[in-house]
């Protein structure tokens, strides 16, 4: 993510209903933030990251410390952010719209996914490597390989909703290879709105602001609409959430402009079918000395399946159109996709090719970019003894950084995702299992 996933849950995190919490909800955000997120931040170290200098990469702010420091930030200010959004059934514990979703027999006790919480479905597939002259030793094996897989789709909102609006979607590929496996996290969406993980930090602790403001109440305030008429607790309580969050006003002119473009990322993005989206790496990738991004498009199968993939008027109307449009098109057969790389222009620079993410190769180059496939997906037709519940779809991990010998992600963005991705999903599934045990 599930890439614009923490850009999604850090930007515009979980906009609340008025709450009532209590002194112990509290404390509990606190326990859970001692055991399971304070440990994840200080088990950062310098072998987390590197970089590969000869193929263009460089330091966030020509400092390894510097970068690390942010990466430590991130995971600490997600951390947070995430503890604002678990759900207790049959407790007033910050009870949100999306509550009757989470607690209608998925996952009880729930804390969301920092990246693309909602899954639509995670289907099993088949991952075959095609011949090609892209990789010359060879691409997750030689040519005509087919390996086992599975792939999440989801959608990037940060509050669960409706599939019915706009929205960037994700496709998660994890491509089992006996021991290995390699993940590939894609995006409908081919522009990140930052171009480093330091103006991805501040996309956060705008995030956490704002949730901050939205589920923390006045104790003492014994208005039934809540604290939001108390003016004098609301200044207080931003100021104490502006400085918790530690966010610098310096950077709020380019903050702001990124946050319009993720705005207009999820504005710009059509309602329809998974099986009808492109969808895209955003950040590169290398392998060995080639520099290159993923895509994957749309196939026709080798046995065509007959149901029409788009969505009907019901599923587009639907809060859950895309999981039932999945359903539908799978029910009768297969659905198909191709696995493209793109090589780095050679008339961008590499800082261009490799460090900013605004733009695509696309829009910088003036040369027209080949596409070449290496690999076609099938997902099969969908069997009843081998569907995937929901609760191990949204406890899959995927990570950037899980790729076959040779693979390496590139940029800030690309290589800080891999530690994050890491810690917080461990945090998660730990501090899940935690609400569980406590409300047995």
């Amino acid at each position: 993510m599930k890439l614009s996933k923490l850009v999604a849950g850090g930007a515009l995190l979980l906009v609340t209903q008025a709450s009532f919490a209590t002194v112990e909800q509290s404390a509990l955000r606190d326990t859970l933030d001692a055991l399971y997120v304070q440990d994840k931040v200080t088990s950062i170290t310098d072998n987390d990251l590197t970089i590969r200098e000869d193929l263009g990469e460089s330091w966030l702010n020509d400092s390894k410390e510097a970068e690390l420091k942010v990466v430590k930030d991130i995971i600490n200010q997600l951390g947070k952010l995430q503890l604002g959004t678990y759900v207790v059934d049959d407790s007033p514990a910050l009870l949100t719209y999306i509550s009757e979703e989470i607690t209608s027999g998925r996952q009880d006790y729930y804390i969301l996914r920092d990246a693309h919480p909602k899954a639509h479905q995670c289907v099993n597939a088949y991952f075959t490597v095609e011949y090609n002259n892209f990789f010359p030793s060879g691409f997750l094996g030689n040519g005509n390989v087919q390996h086992d897989a599975i792939i999440r789709f989801s959608s990037s909102n940060p509050t669960p909703g409706s599939d019915a609006i706009n929205g960037v979607r994700g496709a998660a590929i994890k491509v089992l290879m006996g021991d290995q496996t390699h993940d590939f996290v894609m995006q409908t969406e081919p522009h990140f709105p930052t171009d480093n993980v330091e103006g991805f930090s501040n996309l956060i602790k705008v995030g956490r602001t704002r949730n901050c403001l939205s589920i923390v109440p006045d104790p003492d305030n014994q208005s039934p609409f809540g604290p939001l008429f108390d003016f004098t607790y609301q200044l207080r309580k931003s100021t104490q959430c502006l400085a918790e969050s530690d966010f610098n006003l310096l950077d709020l002119p380019e903050t702001v402009a990124s946050i319009m473009r993720f705005q207009e990322g999820f504005e710009d993005s059509p309602i329809k079918s998974a099986f009808d989206f492109d969808y895209f790496s955003v950040t590169p990738y290398a392998y060995e000395d080639i520099v290159f991004k993923y895509e994957v498009s749309p196939a026709t199968c080798t046995e065509p399946n007959s149901e029409d993939k788009s969505f009907t008027s019901a599923e587009a109307a639907d809060s859950d159109g895309l999981e039932n449009n999945i359903q539908r098109v799978l029910a009768e057969g297969s659905a198909c996709f191709d696995l493209n790389v793109v090589a780095r222009p050679t008339d961008i620079s590499d800082k261009d090719a490799i460090e900013m993410l605004v733009t695509t190769w696309d829009e910088k180059s003036s040369q027209v970019l080949e596409r070449v496939k290496v690999a076609s997906i099938v997902i099969p037709q969908l069997s009843t003894s081998t569907e995937i519940s929901s609760l191990a779809c949204d406890e899959m991990r995927n990570n950037n950084g899980r790729n076959a010998d040779g693979f390496k992600p590139l940029g800030s963005i690309g290589r800080s995702r891999i530690p994050i991705y890491d810690r917080l999903s461990s945090f998660r599934i730990e501090a899940n299992q935690h609400l569980r045990n406590i409300n047995q």
